[in-house]
């Protein structure tokens, strides 16, 4: 049951990290054909790396630059965040992220909290709509044209239907979702999916790469970190068979909707460093506990609230994604993040951040077992 030593998964806008959170594992994306190892361990994530790196495919895709041995300063400094304004960090999600900085304190290392990602000018919905619009510019059809007659997986089915909606529907869509719910973030990202014209998909990769250019201005070069640390998603995981309210009512088969379905903008978290093309690594901290893990009226009312829409079916529905009691005990993670061409670095830094944790939270090869674990 402990699962194979590595695996290899790849990742757009989250699907190595997220998968890795909610097992968990360790995994690491940063290679640029966005492909990485999954592994139990830090040092099995290294050692994969080091067989890997540099090695070339027919397609010579890959810098051939094999894995670089390299010295981190005794005192590391890391920004961290606990909400990227998109939709809040639940408080299991928040608590994995403080928990890894005040034991990172505890060895010497310097943490620094910042607003994602550093300044007014940028901002996690802005990634996310150049994302959504980038990837949506030729209606999907180029990533459904693989599927040919094979049925597509139910999850995609609401992203990939909003590029069909005529223009007219879409635009009374966001109006209504933006002026009747006040959500001007859900909005802009109705607006955002939609066929476009070549024009107007090279002024997204132009604005793609002043986005990258403003962050590296207003966070690394700002701040000068090292790392950062930062929620996988608002959530831990999430449930099989929640149901949308709004949209299916409460009768429905729970079976045939997932969280999966209607919430996967919770992507967002790990989305915001593949628009940056940022080496990223997924490191499990801690598991979920009803007694420190529930929503209280000091979380409701601290700053760090983005989408009304999509924060209340994760919190506040009667079928919230989030729930503590219901999800105890599974396992809560933090990306750990470098800037480009340092994926070096950040598994070196994820060892350091492993090791200020602590080996015995219940991670790792044996962990499964208890049995294993205890011999």
């Amino acid at each position: 049951m402990d699962g194979s030593a590595i695996g290899i998964g790849s990742d757009i806008g989250g699907s190595l990290r997220i998968p890795a959170a909610y097992c968990p594992v360790k995994g690491f994306e940063g290679i640029k054909s966005v492909v990485g190892p999954m592994a139990r361990s830090v040092e099995d994530l290294k050692l994969v790396s080091q067989i890997v790196f540099g090695v070339q495919g027919n397609e010579q895709s890959i810098a051939p630059i094999p894995y670089r041995q390299i010295q981190l300063p005794h005192k590391l400094r890391f920004g961290y965040y606990t909400s990227d304004n998109f939709v809040k960090a639940s408080p299991a999600c928040q608590r994995a992220v403080l928990e890894t900085v005040e034991a990172l304190q505890k060895k010497g290392h310097e943490c620094i909290e910042f607003s994602v990602p550093g300044g007014e000018s940028l901002s996690l919905p802005e990634a996310l709509n150049i994302f959504v619009g980038l990837a949506s510019a030729d209606g999907y059809k180029k990533m459904l044209s693989h599927l040919g007659p094979d049925p597509k997986e139910s999850s995609l089915w609401l992203v990939t239907s909003a590029p069909k909606l005529p223009s007219f529907v879409r635009s009374f869509a966001a109006w209504a979702i933006e002026t009747v719910l006040g959500d001007k973030i859900f909005a802009q990202i109705v607006r955002t999916t939609r066929v476009r014209p070549m024009e107007e998909y090279t002024s997204l990769i132009a604005e793609r790469d002043d986005f990258i250019k403003t962050f590296y201005h207003e966070v690394w070069n700002k701040y000068g970190f090292d790392g950062i640390i930062a929620p996988v998603q608002a959530v831990p995981q999430l449930p099989h068979g929640y149901v949308d309210p709004i949209f299916y009512g409460t009768s429905v088969n729970m079976t045939k909707h997932s969280g999966c379905n209607n919430f996967s903008a919770l992507a967002a978290a790990t989305i915001l460093y593949n628009v940056l093309d940022h080496p990223a690594g997924c490191l499990p901290v801690t598991h979920v506990d009803p007694a420190k893990d529930q929503i209280t009226p000091e979380w409701t009312a601290s700053l760090g609230h983005g989408s009304p829409y999509l924060e209340n079916g994760v919190f506040h529905a009667k079928t919230s994604l989030y729930n503590p009691i219901r999800c105890a005990g599974m396992p809560v993670g933090i990306q750990i993040v470098g800037k480009k061409w340092e994926e070096e670095k950040v598994m070196e830094m994820m060892h350091v951040v492993d090791d200020a944790l602590g080996k015995d939270r219940g991670f790792g090869p044996g962990s499964w077992n208890p049995k294993t674990r205890s011999s």
